[in-house]
């Protein structure tokens, strides 16, 4: 397990050029946001992006429907508010580190080559609870928490769901802030104790080979978000 864990540590231990994603309410719309407001790393508090790298944002309402919204075409992208889950994709796309520096393009052409990725991130706000919220929404890598984490405080345990398409994925590394807490079980699930009041990010890996000659590896990872008030 302490084997495990260490190698947990290091596929969610992120390069020094990477960013938070999350979701920021703003009146009656919310922000996809990056940087780092909320990680112990060094660097701006937000950080611009490129809305085209936003492929994807899905809502459900407080009827427990979902729906696609439409993403705009200018950064910081800003959606439709009223939603009880939103979850946003993100594709960062092709990163290829040599031992000279780290760039966002495909390993194709470029010598010394150490290690190249394809990078997909997406983040997933629960802003009120509903049943339905404790079901995974069924697209991508995703964390679902199965109660209620809203009335929850600081020192409490969340049983989680990790899951891909909508199926139970064993054996990924779960961190909450800035530290891997375990890996999940054989059935998908993973306990974590909040540890403090405020915006919760709670975050999976998962690195899988790719065969595409412009990365080794595909690297995905999914956010689960939300506020507890103390």
């Amino acid at each position: 397990m302490r084997c495990n864990l260490l190698l947990a540590a290091l596929l969610l231990s992120p390069p020094a050029f990477s960013h938070d994603l999350w979701l920021e309410p703003d009146g009656d719309a919310v922000l996809l946001l990056q940087g780092h407001r909320h990680s112990a790393h060094e660097g701006a508090e937000t950080v611009a992006y490129d809305a085209a790298r936003v492929v994807g944002a899905r809502c459900l309402d407080g009827d427990g429907r979902q729906r696609s919204l439409t993403i705009p075409l200018t950064s910081p992208v800003r959606l439709a508010g009223g939603c009880a889950v939103l979850q946003v994709h993100h594709v960062s796309g092709y990163w290829t580190k040599t031992a000279w520096d780290t760039k966002n393009v495909p390993k194709t052409g470029i010598s010394g080559v150490l290690r190249s990725w394809h990078s997909a991130e997406s983040v997933k706000r629960l802003g009120r609870w509903i049943p339905a919220a404790g079901q995974p929404l069924g697209q991508g890598l995703e964390i679902t928490p199965l109660r209620d984490p809203l009335t929850l405080a600081s020192g409490d345990k969340l049983n989680l769901l990790v899951t891909d398409d909508g199926k139970p994925v064993a054996g990924v590394p779960v961190a909450y802030g800035d530290d891997t807490r375990g890996v999940s079980g054989a059935d998908g699930r993973i306990a974590i104790r909040l540890r403090h009041a405020g915006v919760q990010l709670i975050t999976t890996t998962l690195e899988t080979p790719l065969a595409d000659g412009k990365a080794d590896r595909s690297l995905r990872s999914a956010t689960l978000q939300f506020e507890i008030a103390r």
